[in-house]
């Protein structure tokens, strides 16, 4: 949605620069009054805002995709740190959390669980796109949710006894305060 919205933004800037620099060669008075000058700034104001504004979205909707589809192709990331994710076996939680519809931040900063089998079911009520990641105690992501933005996905993980970080990768979100600590027993 975000690539067409910027190529219409960018085709409309183009075509309405084409059309009042045709216009203003044709006529010695053109722009006319000062409102026509204001409105004709405010104009093409807003188009390069808006075409800027769409681009900037695509392409960090190119980013994710981007990582979503190298993160499949790598190796499992529960196969990849076995030795610091070692299960216990048998045992299974569900922690429920979800974005706030109204910010860049999650509804808690705290979880915690027992060692085994952990699921995050993770709710995002807002139109800003956010994932749920774990990073181990050392500081190695573990796996990373879907990036959904007014939907619902979840992210399972094997986890041993440890402070975990969960976070959103979202570019700036983190960073933003989108994060917490996982404390598993």
């Amino acid at each position: 949605m975000d690539e067409t919205l910027f190529y219409v933004f960018g085709i409309t800037l183009v075509v309405s620069a084409l059309a009042v620099s045709a216009i203003g060669l044709r006529f010695e008075s053109f722009p006319g009054t000062r409102a026509v000058l204001v409105a004709i700034v405010v104009y093409f104001a807003g188009m390069v805002a808006a075409t800027t504004t769409f681009a900037v979205l695509n392409a960090a909707d190119a980013q994710h995709t981007r990582e979503a589809e190298q993160a499949r192709e790598s190796p499992t990331t529960t196969e990849a740190n076995a030795t610091t994710t070692t299960a216990s076996q048998g045992k299974s939680t569900t922690l429920k959390l979800a974005a706030d519809p109204n910010a860049i931040a999650y509804d808690t900063q705290q979880l915690s669980g027992k060692g085994g089998k952990v699921m995050i079911e993770f709710t995002n009520p807002s139109a800003v796109t956010h994932d749920v990641c774990i990073t181990s105690p050392s500081g190695q992501e573990i796996g990373c949710s879907q990036t959904i933005s007014e939907d619902s996905t979840s992210l399972s993980e094997d986890l041993k006894p440890g402070k975990y970080t969960f976070f959103c990768s979202v570019d700036g979100h983190e960073a933003a305060g989108m994060k917490g600590t996982l404390t598993i027993e």
